[in-house]
């Protein structure tokens, strides 16, 4: 089949959670499908992409990312002049639409996959069968996200985003002809709100072949994050467990240490910084400090999706500690591959349980390697995909109807960053 994919970023280098999802699922694809790319980028972006992919794909388009990008508060006080969430007003170019006109306005294609509903406004009249990957449920997240700001400003603009994208992301699911979703708590959620779209669960997955037991003993009381730290689940969670959870572990085991792993680290988090709390900021290889890990530690609040970084830390046999929905998504079963707790105390007292006595967590993660093996390698995983790209394109469904939307419409008009922009954008292709 030809196959175009509309995405809001460049999936290379696969640093974080979206990005990688993309590039292993492309990987599968292009080895079996015509494909082609567009996507946000610059000109380093496009060479490493045909660096990754070595002449697999047939076409990729890029186009220089949205302003908003670079001045990321200047665009949140922008959209508070709109309608729009902040997050569709970075993903829109008067631009990026004309590219998207241009490649797939022939009805060349015979799907046409978008990434995120924040592109979603980009494909509404592409004459295809259209697929929506929804990677989260984002009205949701950032609903969690305002339910737990401590900030008045922040909840002020956590509340207006989840109100205004519940909106855009119904018309997202509602103009497309099928919906991918990472979990079947994000499915039931959607279910809900548009049952009249077919979704399919399409899980994260791992690369067993990258991350995998490297049989080196573990640092002493080391506790391990990983993840993009600019992200406001992560750094939430963490902020949350280093004032409620950690104090009490060092109360047991005081020479514990955590180290917290991952990109662009918000101050508030730096500022608690210390001997025992190591922030690295952005690495080229997290596989070393998960190697570190006597315990890997979830202590996420929000946030909706699979987390992949349970999936690699369960493929490099660690002991897990995890809120509920830090694993969510993923098959497992407290005290079977990982263990669970959602109140900081307990969290924290299961910790301490696994770092003096190590052997309670032997069983569980023996279970959870095996679990990632059968369940999540990223080519069971693009299976699944192409089983699902079949049914949909069988069912002849083909080019999305106008359908009724409740709320406003996703497409972004008058009122959009690209009135405020200086030049022009240039676009890359290979």
């Amino acid at each position: 089949m030809k196959l175009l994919h509309v995405m809001p970023y460049c999936p290379v280098p696969a640093a974080f959670g979206g990005a990688l999802r993309i590039y292993h699922l492309l990987r599968y694809l292009v080895d079996r499908h015509d494909v082609s790319v567009i996507s946000y980028g610059t000109e380093e972006d496009l060479r490493r992409m045909r660096e990754q992919f070595q002449g697999k794909l047939r076409n990729i388009h890029m186009i220089s990312s949205p302003w908003t990008t670079r001045f990321r508060r200047l665009g949140q006080l922008y959209a508070l002049g709109t309608s729009r969430s902040f997050l569709q007003l970075l993903a829109y170019r008067r631009t990026m639409q004309q590219l998207v006109d241009r490649v797939a306005g022939d009805g060349c294609f015979d799907i046409v996959q978008t990434e995120f509903p924040m592109m979603a406004s980009l494909t509404q009249s592409v004459d295809a069968v259209k697929i929506l990957d929804a990677h989260n449920v984002e009205y949701e997240n950032f609903r969690k996200m305002w339910v737990n700001a401590r900030s008045p400003i922040r909840k002020f603009h956590y509340y207006r985003e989840y109100r205004t994208m519940y909106d855009e992301e119904i018309a997202a699911c509602r103009s497309h002809d099928a919906l991918f979703v990472t979990s079947s708590c994000d499915r039931e959620i959607f279910d809900s709100d548009v049952p009249e779209i077919p979704k399919y669960v399409i899980p994260n997955g791992v690369d067993c072949s990258y991350f995998f037991p490297s049989g080196r003993q573990p640092e002493r009381n080391a506790l391990v994050f990983t993840g993009m730290m600019a992200y406001v689940p992560n750094y939430d969670g963490m902020i949350h467990f280093l004032d409620h959870s950690f104090p009490l572990i060092r109360r047991h085991v005081p020479d514990v240490k955590i180290y917290i792993v991952g990109n662009r680290p918000p101050v508030e988090l730096r500022r608690r910084a210390s001997g025992s709390v190591i922030i690295t900021g952005y690495v080229d290889d997290v596989r070393p400090y998960i190697e570190r890990a006597s315990v890997y530690v979830v202590p996420l609040r929000m946030g909706s999706g699979t987390r992949l970084k349970v999936l690699e830390a369960m493929a490099m046999k660690k002991p897990i500690v995890t809120t509920s929905i830090g694993c969510e998504g993923i098959d497992v079963r407290h005290g079977e591959s990982v263990f669970i707790e959602d109140d900081p105390h307990a969290f924290a007292g299961r910790i301490v349980e696994i770092l003096k006595d190590p052997e309670r967590a032997r069983v569980p993660v023996e279970r959870g390697y095996e679990l990632v093996r059968l369940r999540y390698e990223w080519s069971a995983i693009g299976n699944s995909v192409g089983e699902a790209y079949q049914r949909i394109f069988e069912s002849g469904r083909r080019g999305s109807r106008q359908r009724s939307v409740r709320g406003r419409p996703p497409v972004v008009t008058s009122a959009n960053p690209d009135d405020a922009v200086i030049g022009k954008e240039p676009i890359y292709v290979s």
